[in-house]
């Protein structure tokens, strides 16, 4: 099926399910090549805590893997945001914010792959700012997409687990400040949860694929103004 023949909400689930899947098998396949040319131990990141993810993309081959599979990743999300931001529209939102903040998430993102193994005080800080703000806002993106589909009165769906999901991120979040602010040793497990907070964030896209599949495209016969 051509992808111009698609709905909006057909698309939407398209660009979620290739957000879920694309970013979290070119992160592990990094590893494995970064772990195969010796830029990075062998383990399991996710509770050894051996590596970033940062770390996995700077030299090597797994420098050009890294590029090559984020940067589409970027212009997925631009397109998965953009008709989030449509579809919403047809059921009665009136707002912008979702399609700015992931505007700001895909800039982020793109600043962070393109600064990632370049040498440069002022590019690893580029690096550093785009990371955090490509994670916060896709956070933020995702959690206001599932307000906005509850306060439109949308089919409820996966909602609820979308929200369990996201309120999870949040509390492991909240547990590295908590973490960081005590443990002098923090920088021995931070990589772990870098890992794993990617892997739910990626993978709440896979719930709201499903989600958005299974909404009705038809336009809203009210509208709901913010």
């Amino acid at each position: 099926m051509v992808i111009a023949n698609l709905n909006t909400n057909q698309r939407a689930a398209l660009w979620a399910l290739l957000l879920a899947t694309v970013p979290t098998l070119a992160i592990n396949l990094n590893y494995l090549i970064a772990a195969s040319e010796a830029s990075v131990p062998w383990c399991v990141p996710y509770w050894d805590s051996c590596t970033s993810i940062s770390a996995t993309g700077r030299h090597g081959l797994a420098y050009y893997f890294f590029k090559l599979t984020m940067l589409p990743v970027a212009a997925i999300y631009w397109l998965y945001w953009q008709d989030v931001q449509r579809s919403l529209e047809k059921h009665g939102y009136a707002g912008k914010h979702i399609f700015l903040l992931g505007r700001v998430a895909v800039i982020a993102l793109l600043a962070y792959v393109l600064a990632l193994g370049a040498a440069g005080d002022s590019l690893q800080l580029t690096r550093r700012i785009g990371i955090i703000f490509y994670f916060t806002f896709t956070y933020l993106c995702q959690l206001l997409v599932l307000y906005q589909s509850r306060r439109l009165a949308l089919p409820a769906g996966n909602s609820s687990r979308q929200a369990a999901l996201l309120l999870l991120i949040l509390c492991i979040g909240v547990l590295t400040l908590i973490l960081d602010s005590l443990m002098q040793d923090y920088d021995r497990v931070e990589d772990a949860f870098e890992w794993n907070i990617a892997l739910l964030l990626h993978g709440n896209f896979l719930l709201a694929a499903i989600y958005w599949r299974q909404l009705d495209d038809k336009p809203a016969s009210t509208t709901n103004l913010i």
